[in-house]
């Protein structure tokens, strides 16, 4: 046998050893070839415009750097797992030369067949994400063979892992043979905490985060750097050395720390936490990414729904006053159109001018008979307005933002034609009826025929039509007949754009944050299993001594929690505050749907964990019970 035969079968013989990291290796290559499979998809890249292209190439590129590194840090927990089958090689004749040769072989072995593996799954798993993206999303991708994207997936991988086997041979361990094959009795070592780290760990993610959440509109660019670069510095001190100061600070607590199975779970954590710490950052900032990334496409389409359902006017009309022909003409072609496609709609008018609300300040609002506002109120089921003393101040959740530009006293009173100040009625609805960009006030007839005469303001008109509802498909083609007009708006063609242009952006956004889940899912899986050597020696002992399966099960799901759920809470904090900071850009709260997608990703995080814990309880088990 010789040598090349020597690593071929050492390889196949040991794939249980092989089998997580080849898992590992194997998502990754799954995901970047399933995104490849997307870019190049001709549904998607026909219409796209040139910057949307080129976000998707540098989403590529992106995950492809990623992907170097989850392999890499594989590769790196691979080999410190093997130490002690390493010195039994060397003390059976094996050079060091010949080891290093080995493992750059054996990684090119996994790397050629995870690669070929990954493309293979790929193409299955981007089928069933092309059909679920028709159904769900209402996109219309075609089923193709994605030929490009095999070859562009082929090469890029076996070029990552011909420049990782290159360099992997220096990454192996410089021990002497003893050393080698104690590894595992000699346990992992535990960090030397450092007080300061530990305490810039606290400092830096805290004033990022207040950066983050006290920065408002276009501040939110200019911190966005700084905020990274802090929370990034304060992550990688919170693993490496906070997370030990507290492991810590609980085992000190005697009697939290001796109580029922509390001893097991954690007297060997701050051990682990050594090894653990890159792979949680790693883990917390992809996921972050994901979170962030998803969270802002998502809240970004509600926030866009959300100006689009602010009226509701199915149909309307926004023309200048100084052009009554144009108008006309606009009116007669939208009524043509309604009855052309057959549409029972109600058409509605209301008047209104604009009034400042003080001379010397560049302040106005919209203000409106009463009769004429409840005339409308009554057409689209909105509440009706009573005007007493005080004229009344319309006010909406979308007002809000105009609002807050202004000084609240300038908002709640108005300067009439007798010079004095009037205080305002807050009246708050769901609807502005009037749909102008200014705050809506509603004075009584005679004072706005007073007022009107008074500011010689000229009166504005707009026109409106309301629809029954089930009329959809006939509003979209409506739309599609009067889109060249860009004063006329179909609140329901408007929609199904957004849908229509959103949508492939929408899924490739999702996508990618789906792509880093699933890699840090599967660098987490492979983390937990590189510990299975020492976690067998240590239940094997407490096995013998009459540690019961239900009490090992609940240590081990304990210590399989903490390792999945760590770097997620961590990433869900930072995608929370980084969200807030990015709709604070626009002056919006916090969208629903923004929370919503972080649920969703720890519901799959909890499938993923529930799924993890039994495989790996009942292969640990079934090991024990074999030695025992």
């Amino acid at each position: 046998m010789n040598f090349n035969q020597f690593v071929l079968r050492n390889t196949m013989r040991n794939k249980g050893l092989y089998l997580a990291y080849f898992l590992s290796v194997l998502s990754t290559v799954m995901s970047f070839f399933t995104f490849s499979a997307f870019a190049y998809h001709p549904s998607l890249t026909a219409d796209l415009h040139y910057s949307v292209k080129t976000g998707m190439l540098a989403s590529a590129i992106i995950i492809y750097i990623f992907s170097f590194f989850f392999v890499w840090n594989s590769v790196d927990i691979f080999i410190q797992s093997r130490k002690k089958e390493f010195g039994l090689l060397l003390i059976q004749g094996m050079s060091p030369k010949q080891l290093k040769k080995m493992i750059v072989k054996e990684n090119m072995i996994v790397g050629f067949f995870s690669t070929i593996f990954g493309i293979i799954v790929g193409i299955g798993f981007s089928q069933v994400l092309i059909l679920l993206s028709n159904q769900l999303l209402g996109l219309d991708f075609n089923l193709y063979f994605p030929l490009k994207a095999i070859w562009v997936t082929l090469a890029s991988f076996l070029v990552l892992f011909g420049f990782i086997s290159f360099f992997v041979q220096f990454k192996v361990p410089k021990l002497d043979v003893q050393t080698l094959l104690k590894s595992s009795e000699l346990g992992k070592g535990q960090l030397k905490l450092s007080k300061l780290k530990v305490t810039l760990a606290v400092l830096l993610i805290g004033i990022g985060y207040a950066i983050a959440l006290i920065a408002k509109g276009p501040q939110v660019i200019f911190a966005m750097i700084p905020v990274i670069v802090l929370v990034i510095l304060g992550t990688n001190f919170l693993f490496s050395q906070f997370s030990v100061f507290a492991v810590n600070r609980l085992q000190k607590n005697k009697k939290w720390f001796w109580k029922k199975t509390n001893l097991l779970v954690f007297s060997d954590l701050n051990f682990r936490m050594k090894d653990n710490a890159k792979a949680f950052f790693l883990v917390t900032v992809i996921s972050t990414v994901a979170f962030s990334a998803i969270g802002t496409l998502v809240g970004f389409k509600e926030m866009i729904f959300k100006g689009i359902d602010a009226t509701p006017y199915d149909i309307s009309l926004y023309v200048s006053d100084d052009k009554p022909e144009e108008t006309k003409k606009s009116v007669a072609l939208i009524e043509e159109a309604i009855q052309k496609n057959k549409i029972n709609a109600e058409a509605i008018e209301l008047a209104y001018f604009t009034h400042l609300v003080r001379p010397d300040q560049d302040r106005s609002v919209s203000l409106v008979k009463e009769s004429d506002y409840n005339r409308v109120a009554k057409q689209v089921d909105e509440l009706t307005v009573k005007v007493g003393e005080k004229p009344v101040l319309v006010e909406t959740s979308l007002d809000k933002s105009q609002m807050d530009s202004m000084n609240e006293k300038q908002v709640k009173s108005i300067q009439l034609s007798d010079k004095k100040d009037h205080e305002l009625e807050t009246e708050r609805v769901k609807y502005n009826l009037l749909g102008s960009g200014l705050p809506l006030v509603i004075v009584k007839d005679q004072e706005y025929d007073t007022l009107q005469k008074a500011d010689k303001a000229p009166i504005s008109k707009t026109y409106q039509w309301s629809v029954a509802k089930g009329q959809e498909a006939a509003l979209v083609k409506l739309g599609e007949e009067l889109q060249e007009n860009h004063d006329i708006q179909v609140k329901e063609f408007g929609r199904e754009m957004i849908n229509r242009q959103f949508g492939p952006i929408l899924f490739v956004g999702f996508f990618i944050g789906l792509v880093f889940f699933i890699s840090a899912g599967s660098f987490l899986y492979f983390r937990l299993y590189s510990d299975m050597p020492l976690d067998k020696e240590k239940f094997l002992t407490v096995y013998k001594l009459g540690f019961s399966k239900k009490e090992m099960k609940k240590v081990v799901y304990q210590q399989i929690g903490i390792l999945f759920f760590t770097p997620m809470v961590v990433s869900v904090c930072h995608g929370l505050v980084a969200l807030t900071a990015m709709y604070a850009l626009f002056a919006q709260p916090l969208q629903i749907m923004a929370p919503i997608v972080l649920g969703i990703f720890l519901l799959i995080q909890t499938i993923y964990y529930l799924i993890a814990r039994t495989f790996y309880f009942k292969k640990l088990y079934n090991e024990i019970t074999k030695v025992a």
